[in-house]
């Protein structure tokens, strides 16, 4: 099974200034999501970047950047989606390999293992009926513990959910609570195909393209820990992620994060 790592990492950043560059232990972010891709056996990593300098680190360390993303597709608003079809269009304009799947990786969790890659790609491997796999993790807080909540008169409204029929106070230890999921970001695992039928044979216009990178409609989930679920979204996040990377967490689990 022919497989595409996406790494999307334009310049600029609406949060954390110029983070696909940040430096974390002595090196870009994005480092870390290259080193861990490049593990991946029988897999080209391509970065999708609007920024020559990006491009060029990325391809000193291993990966490819066949084409540069354009501007009007590089901003704030810009989807993740119209990354995927910029790229498979571009490949398919200049008659280069086309994948079987694609693996959309962002740089934003840079602690994502190759172990767990792997794992997620042998998972879409032998369940080709199903058109993704998506990285999930378990929520610091339960979906249960969830509410409604009115500005204006101050109401709340609590067990506005269930796991299973169980709601939040059906069970008083938090312990005996069934446990909840939630979707991760990291890495999501796709057939080719579900781009091409439903975006470029449909001809709808890249910039215009909107949606998930996945299909929520036929997709497994594969749990990654708390750490590898980490998403650099504010200055916070990065000041936690290099504290992070730098504590006994991961020095004591050297053989698992070995991109780090």
């Amino acid at each position: 099974m022919k497989s595409l790592i996406i790494i999307p990492a334009r310049s600029g950043s609406s949060r954390v200034k110029n983070k696909n560059m940040a430096m974390i232990k002595g090196k870009p972010l994005i480092y870390y999501s290259i080193k861990s891709s490049l593990q991946i056996e029988s897999t080209t990593t391509i970065v999708s970047t609007n920024s020559p300098e990006i491009a060029n680190y990325s391809v000193s360390l291993g990966a490819k950047v066949p084409f540069l993303r354009p501007e009007k597709l590089s901003n704030s608003t810009s989807t993740s989606i119209s990354v995927i079809i910029h790229t498979l269009t571009e490949l398919m304009k200049n008659n280069l390999e086309i994948p079987e799947v694609i693996i959309f990786k962002p740089p934003t969790n840079p602690l994502l293992s190759s172990t767990s890659i792997k794992d997620m790609l042998n998972l879409k491997r032998n369940n080709r009926n199903i058109d993704s796999v998506m990285s999930i993790q378990v929520p610091r807080v339960s979906a249960l513990n969830h509410l409604y909540f009115s500005e204006s008169s101050k109401r709340i409204k609590t067990q506005i959910y269930d796991i299973n029929g169980t709601r939040l106070y059906d069970n008083e230890r938090s312990q005996d609570q069934p446990r909840s999921y939630a979707n991760s970001p990291a890495c999501k695992i796709t057939e080719t195909d579900y781009f091409i039928k439903n975006y470029i044979e449909k001809q709808i216009d890249i910039e215009k393209c909107s949606g998930p990178t996945f299909n929520y409609k036929s997709a497994l989930g594969y749990l990654i820990n708390k750490l590898e679920a980490y998403d650099i979204d504010t200055n916070d996040d990065l000041e936690m992620i290099k504290m992070i990377v730098n504590s006994d967490m991961i020095s004591r689990e050297k053989d698992f994060f070995n991109h780090i």
